[in-house]
């Protein structure tokens, strides 16, 4: 059992547990563990193998139980439920492929190879787990000792479910190694293709070790008036294939128009906290329970008997209590940054130490009697100059060595009676002295103060604070108002000609893709999402949504469905019609320029002169005259010899002609086995590129927003 300890004690410690290798047993084995039901529908598939909205759960389900074993089972939001969704299917397509390429190639991960990574207790992994020494350290003896524990105890259901989570967690941590194994194994074989040659790197070092000063005559586009350009259907079919490139789609996507009403308190609801408050203000000067008092009240601000710092006030208090009289009540206040409203009792100040170093001794025997004897008894011997750790060790108590207790430990927070009993012991005790604090359970402390620091100001305050809420009828009302807006809108054109009748606002969100999970930042709103891809057609109009958090109300429209692949020129007409235009307007700068000399190009109307240094082929060129950035000019400076006078150069925002002065040589020595390197180095960062072309060759198929 001092394994499952060890466990529960460093269980706040696994809160960093992000990476994709994480998920890899997920994607992996634990796949194949799911048969598809007869009759199932799949919410996705990859290389033709379906996935079922069943598997899919099981294998959300599964890694999120770990997420919660390792930060001590605290919930997980709907933002972060979703981000793990989309964690878990992205790690899935990403395993599965590689998956199917190591199988190809041979490849597999051994048990040998995991027992020697585990045995050998360097791997990232390892080092999230809770099997760790007292140095932070993965420990496969505590790891052996847990699973040995483990199986001898699967007969014993009690014990059984107290370690499962662990063991389940082990589990995950061991299939995650086998699956990055693979894929490190997969990576390095394509790595090693990678291959560079002495030319090769000697072209890379003269680039990188040389740079050039030049002269430089620039002609922008925009001295040229589009109203004098005439370009044709053919010049925008050529500017389009040029174009469509960059904005290839992989994924089919929609657009939308939306209309989002959120509902908030009415000047009706805020009169009524205020009144509600100023109740709860006579209450604090009347009686004095005041835990009750906030608690009943429903307070987002804790009471404690406690003094607090001041930083663990709200604002609205924080600002007041140096001015106040002992036994003011203050309020109601309102705080329009978090809409709420604030009455408070100020009940006193003192001056405490920020941190207290002290040591404690629990005493525990069978009877409250003999406790309470042996409680005399030592702190009599502790007084008399006993050794503190030799009687912490002789009656049981291992962990002897001092503890702090800073302000931050308590700030803001409503403790128990014992708790607080406790701290405020603590931190009022004097300097050396040996106390005794009995508890509500008998049990017993003994306790010395060893020293303190940082004395500030505590103050202590009986606060109320309420947010206002929306009523039931201000919602109504708010419902009332949309839906009969909703019901005059048949059509894109009515959503938009209505809505300033009623005082609503339309919004455009283009590109919106199944894997979406709000519609502009709205929570819940999937059922919105459903019908944009299941069921719209384009042209209509949805019907009314409830989403947010019950205060918000939805309508979309469906203006738009852009197909996976290269987006249409009519999508792109703006663009199209620029780099059209800028073309045209290349052509005849250059018919101007050429057969000119330097001199006389830089006497033309709208040509600009400018001097550039220090150009390097590994950077765009920024030329100051015109405040573009252009990589053509690199490119082509390295063509000339000094003096040596360029054609005109069409690059993106003008044409260029340039006229190199000099060529500076860098100080560093070529060596071509590490500029070798670099450039291996520089391929291996083109695995993502790699990894991007074999995604979108598995013919993936993702069908989530249907079900999750």
């Amino acid at each position: 059992m001092a394994t499952l300890q060890s466990l529960r004690d460093r269980g706040p410690l696994l809160l960093i547990f992000v990476g994709l290798a994480l998920l890899a047993f997920i994607v992996g084995d634990a796949l194949r563990l799911f048969q598809s039901p007869q009759g199932s529908q799949a919410v996705g598939s990859v290389n033709g193998e379906e996935v079922t909205a069943t598997q899919f759960q099981q294998m959300f389900e599964e890694y999120s139980g770990v997420i919660q074993f390792a930060r001590g089972n605290a919930p997980l939001s709907e933002a972060e439920n979703n981000q793990l969704k989309d964690q878990v299917w992205n790690e899935y397509l990403q395993n599965e492929i590689i998956k199917k390429e190591a199988e190809k190639l041979g490849l597999t991960v051994t048990d040998a190879e995991i027992l020697a990574v585990v045995t050998k207790g360097e791997y990232p992994l390892l080092q999230q787990t809770p099997f760790r020494n007292a140095e932070g350290k993965f420990d496969i003896d505590i790891l052996n000792d847990f699973l040995s524990q483990y199986e001898s105890n699967k007969n014993v259901p009690e014990l059984v479910q107290q370690l499962k989570p662990a063991y389940d967690y082990w589990c995950f941590i061991e299939k995650s190694i086998k699956n990055e194994l693979l894929a490190q194994k997969y990576q390095s074989l394509i790595a090693s293709t990678f291959l560079s040659n002495p030319i090769a790197a000697e072209n890379s070092f003269n680039a990188s070790n040389t740079t050039y000063d030049i002269e430089i005559k620039a002609y922008p586009y925009s001295a040229i008036a589009d109203s004098t350009i005439k370009i044709s259907d053919s010049d925008r079919q050529k500017a389009y294939d040029t174009e469509k490139l960059i904005y290839k789609e992989p994924y089919q996507s929609r657009d939308i128009k939306y209309v989002s009403y959120t509902v908030t308190p009415s000047e009706q609801d805020h009169a009524a906290l205020r009144s509600e408050l100023s109740e709860q203000a006579t209450l604090l000067t009347q009686e004095s329970d005041y835990a009750s008092i906030v608690r009943n009240a429903g307070s987002e601000t804790n009471y404690s008997e406690l003094a607090w710092t001041k930083s663990a006030y709200p604002e609205e208090v924080r600002l007041r209590l140096d001015s106040l009289e002992v036994n003011q009540v203050v309020g109601p206040i309102y705080n329009q940054s978090d809409n709420s409203y604030t009455v408070f009792k100020f009940l006193g100040k003192s001056t405490l130490p920020d941190s207290v170093q002290f040591r404690v001794l629990p005493v525990v025997t069978d009877s409250p009697e003999k406790i309470a004897a042996l409680a005399d008894s030592l702190l009599n011997v502790l007084k008399k100059g006993a050794d503190f750790k030799e009687l912490s060790a002789k009656y049981g108590q291992a962990n002897n060595d001092s503890l702090w207790m800073t302000s931050a430990m308590y700030d803001g927070a409503a403790p128990q009676s014992d708790d607080a009993a406790y701290i405020s012991a603590i931190i009022s005790g004097k300097k050396g002295e040996y106390n005794t604090l009995t508890l509500s359970n008998g049990a017993t402390l003994i306790y010395q103060v060893i020293g303190s620091k940082n004395p500030v100001t505590k103050y202590n305050a009986a606060v109320i604070k309420r947010t206002v809420e929306f009523s039931n009828e201000t919602y109504n009302e708010a419902y009332n108002k949309f839906s009969q807006y909703v019901a005059t809108c048949k059509s894109i054109e009515d959503l938009e000609k209505n809505a300033e009748e009623y005082g609503f606002r339309v919004m455009t969100q283009n590109r919106v893709f199944n894997t979406t999970h709000n519609i502009a930042q709205i929570s819940d709103t999937r059922k919105a999402i459903r019908w944009i891809f299941s069921e719209a057609e384009v042209g209509e109009v949805s019907p009314l949504y409830e989403c947010g958090e019950n205060n918000n109300f939805l309508v979309v429209a469906l203006t738009g469905i852009n197909e996976k692949g290269y987006t249409s020129m009519d999508k792109l007409s703006l663009i199209v019609n620029n780099r059209a235009k800028a073309d045209k307007k290349a052509e005849r700068i250059i018919g101007e320029l050429t057969g000119k000399s330097f001199d006389e190009i830089g006497n033309i109307a709208g040509v600009k002169s400018d001097v550039i240094e220090r150009i390097s082929f590994a950077s765009p060129t920024y030329v100051k005259s015109i405040s573009a950035n252009e990589t053509v000019i690199s490119a082509a400076v390295t063509k000339l010899l000094p003096e040596e006078v360029s054609a005109p150069i069409k690059g993106d925002n003008g044409v260029y002609v340039i006229k190199l002065k000099t060529v500076n040589k860098g100080k560093r020595e070529f060596n071509a086995e590490s500029e070798q390197a670099v450039l291996k180095a520089q391929g291996l960062r083109n695995m993502n590129y790699f990894m991007s072309d074999l995604i979108e060759n598995a013919n993936i198929e993702d069908n989530r927003y249907l079900y999750f």
